[in-house]
């Protein structure tokens, strides 16, 4: 049973940014500076392949992301969750709380293990990170808005070397819904 949100996200929660005309791009489409560490929500069946050892991988490695139409194409397609476009994007969150709280609805609507993977952002590998709240600007959403609070997107991959512990949240055997030894 899958329920459709749809809203549009709102335009305060942007910065006006300016353009870089030999790359199309927006200047603040990528942030100036991030967090020292961000948290992945990570489900089995998700596009994104992950082990311990070998870090993040987003199914679509071959897609070269150099203008914002492509940014939003596949961004979007991201966000509201398409599973008929492979994604460059890894989804990363500023909160570990949010994420948290996030893995538990992945694991409510998909019936699924869920963790939270902690990332130190200073071995992330070499790559634009985008804002998902740039993407988001003005477009419809399928997927709840909160779902996109403080989440950002990582392109193509993550190290292994940036992973620094991954947390069970639920475990669907046990069908225990919270961060697992956090009582």
């Amino acid at each position: 049973m899958s329920t459709v949100h749809s809203s549009r996200f709102p335009h305060h929660l942007l910065s006006s940014g300016s353009y870089d005309m030999s790359s199309g791009l927006r200047r603040d489409a990528t942030p100036k500076s991030i967090p020292p560490y961000v948290y992945r929500v990570h489900r089995n069946r998700a596009q994104t392949q992950y082990d311990f050892s070998r870090g993040f991988r987003a199914k679509n490695q071959t897609t070269i992301i150099n203008f914002n139409t492509i940014v939003s194409r596949f961004g979007l397609a991201h966000l509201n969750q398409q599973t008929n476009i492979s994604s460059p994007f890894i989804s990363v969150y500023v909160s570990q709380a949010h994420a948290e709280a996030v893995a538990r609805y992945f694991a409510q609507m998909y019936d699924e293990d869920t963790w939270v993977v902690t990332i130190d952002t200073n071995h992330l590998s070499r790559g634009p990170i985008f804002w998902a709240a740039n993407i988001l600007a003005g477009q419809e959403l399928t997927t709840p808005l909160w779902l996109h609070e403080g989440e950002y997107l990582c392109l193509y991959r993550i190290s292994p070397q940036a992973i620094r512990d991954q947390t069970p949240v639920v475990r669907r055997e046990s069908r225990n819904y919270g961060v697992i030894g956090s009582r």
